[in-house]
């Protein structure tokens, strides 16, 4: 049987307006009816409803973060960091993974919507931007993650792909080597086309020839 927050406010011999404050302004309640409260709810197991809550307030309290590939370790730091905030404000992350499909990436953005997360964090697997040119419109905030946005397009957090791969390209020439392996990934990815462009800016800075870099592209 699902206990209600009417039961524990029996239990308890208070009204369920105090039961409310208990959970959600406990300095409105005096400190032994909280401890009476609060052993009713352990001893009962109530769990109040987040969805009931969230129809009340009218919005939620997760923030939805949707990566490319939860295999790779950039992905797992960025979503242990957005918990760690995200706890600190009261809220809580719902992680994806659109596995670099577009597809993948557009049927999580509509069940985002759906829900009506509170925010969001999009690390982008559509080129063309579409999917979240629709997101968009339903007026949820979102920041692209791992990609860099213009003004139009919304906030952005990302690394400097071209400087990654120069610095790179610059660090195997300065040791001498002379045939250099670019093991890429998806070449749609614009992280991918950036990190090519600074080690193509890097060879030719170096003055050579472009078939220096063998390039070995991969579909993840």
């Amino acid at each position: 049987m699902t206990v209600g927050i009417k039961d524990v406010a029996q239990q308890a011999g208070v009204s369920v307006g105090t039961v409310s404050n208990v959970l959600n302004q406990p300095d409105r309640v005096s400190a032994h009816t909280r401890r009476n409260v609060q052993e009713v709810i352990t001893r009962l197991g109530y769990v109040r409803s987040e969805y009931a809550r969230q129809l009340r307030a009218g919005r939620s309290r997760i923030i939805s973060l949707l990566v490319l590939d939860m295999a790779n370790p950039f992905f797992v730091d960025i979503a242990r960091g957005a918990e760690r905030a995200a706890r600190d404000a009261g809220l809580g992350v719902m992680v994806c993974n659109s596995g670099q499909s577009p597809a993948e990436e557009a049927d999580y953005l509509a069940h985002f919507a759906e829900q009506r997360v509170r925010g969001a964090l999009i690390a982008p697997a559509d080129p063309s931007g579409q999917t979240l040119r629709n997101f968009r419109r339903h007026g949820i905030p979102y920041v692209v993650v791992d990609r860099v946005t213009g003004d139009e397009e919304g906030c952005s957090v990302a690394v400097d792909d071209e400087v990654g791969g120069a610095l790179a390209l610059r660090h195997l020439v300065a040791q001498g080597h002379r045939r250099i392996a670019f093991v890429s990934g998806p070449p749609h990815l614009r992280q991918v086309q950036d990190r090519r462009t600074g080690a193509l800016q890097a060879l030719s800075e170096a003055g050579l020839p472009f078939d220096v870099l063998r390039e070995l592209p991969t579909e993840r």
